[in-house]
């Protein structure tokens, strides 16, 4: 997996370490420092320049983050990207989810 920001994510490698730490404290084991960095990217920071962010506002963030918001965005994006899609077709997928009576 490509890691976005590799500059930045290099510097709050430690605090994300750290979060990391925390949520396994909870039994969330296979958390890694990549799905929490992902997470903010995508969720905590989307309307933001992430490269203008900074180092405060990156540590906040990213200590902010949930264990439950975190699990829910692993799960619907393991949902989007599972095996799933590359089995049916796109009209098969629009019925699966949204069927006609």
């Amino acid at each position: 997996m490509q890691i976005p920001y590799s500059q930045l994510y290099e510097q709050v490698q430690e605090i994300l370490k750290n979060k990391v730490e925390e949520i396994h404290y909870f039994g969330y084991n296979s958390i890694t420092e990549q799905d929490v960095w992902c997470y903010c990217i995508d969720k905590i920071w989307r309307k933001q320049d992430v490269q203008k962010l900074r180092l405060h506002e990156l540590a906040s963030g990213i200590l902010g983050v949930g264990a439950s918001e975190l699990l829910n965005y692993i799960q619907i994006k393991g949902l989007k990207h599972s095996d799933v899609q590359q089995m049916l077709s796109k009209d098969e997928l629009d019925e699966l989810f949204d069927p006609k009576k």
